[in-house]
């Protein structure tokens, strides 16, 4: 397998300095990049990133090549958490919350998390995967390149894996989110 140099980008947005993991005001920092390449090894790790001026003398014999020639490379969105994994939905309680209901209101009227709970659980694993690759493809539309899908609204074990078993079946990273 061979390395992939996206070339001639028009702009590639990247952040500055490679030294971990970015945290507070350093996580505004960007650095836009004109008349840019990307440097990808085998392993879908990006190898370089730079202005074509400085890009490294590269084997032809091992490089599947791109041009990016009018293009702008920019990171994907890593959401880290997310629910995708759930069935039902709450809209008549938007309405009961804009009069002032409270939470309690909502569950007493059998409302609340313990709604979606029941649809979650009576949907079964097969429409749960549909519904996780349905948010999934939305989430890539959007930009999203990897989702962590947390488990959390079956609250018994066998929902709670089925949750699971569709978060990783759709290509997320699943995390127990259940009761005990």
């Amino acid at each position: 397998m061979s390395r992939l140099l996206i070339r001639d980008l028009a702009q590639v947005a990247t952040h500055p300095g490679t030294d971990g993991p970015l945290r507070g005001a350093a996580l505004r920092e960007v650095d836009v990049i004109g008349r840019g390449y990307v440097l990808v090894d085998p392993d879908g790790t990006i190898a370089a990133v730079g202005a074509m001026r400085d890009l490294p003398s590269v084997g032809a014999s091992d490089v599947e090549e791109l041009d990016g020639t009018g293009l702008s490379a920019i990171p994907g969105l890593v959401d880290c958490h997310t629910h995708p994994a759930f069935a039902g939905d709450r809209v008549q309680e938007f309405a009961l919350r804009a009069a002032g209901a409270t939470y309690e209101e909502l569950l007493a009227a059998g409302g609340g998390i313990l709604s979606t709970t029941r649809a979650t659980r009576e949907a079964g694993p097969a429409a749960l995967r549909e519904i996780v690759v349905g948010h999934r493809d939305a989430m890539l539309r959007h930009g999203t390149t990897t989702f962590e899908g947390k488990s959390g609204y079956g609250l018994d074990r066998d929902t709670e894996l089925a949750q699971l078993g569709a978060v990783a079946a759709a290509g997320g990273v699943p995390t127990w989110l259940g009761a005990r």
